[in-house]
């Protein structure tokens, strides 16, 4: 994979995407797998993901790189911890 010339291991990505409750949820759930996280709450449907205009909720936690498959991990088991959950 090629990185751009001022790409820094460090950087920060996306590892989450959702509703404000469940991005408050995920970052805890990171928080508490000693992963340093931040939540970004922006744009429409931030508190009210049926107004977002048809968009995606822009709501996002966001890890360094350098955690990127740690967290991956923690969301997928999040991921996982829903389905059994259904009905």
């Amino acid at each position: 994979m090629s990185y751009p010339p001022d790409y820094n291991e460090n950087d920060p990505v996306e590892v989450f995407r959702g509703t404000a409750w469940e991005v408050a949820l995920v970052q805890s759930l990171l928080e508490n797998a000693e992963i340093n996280a931040f939540a970004y709450y922006g744009g429409h449907g931030n508190t009210a993901p049926w107004d977002s205009r048809g968009c995606f909720p822009l709501n996002q936690v966001m890890v360094s790189s350098e955690d990127y498959e740690k967290a991956k991990e923690v969301v997928n088991q999040y991921y996982q911890a829903i389905k059994s959950d259904a009905p």
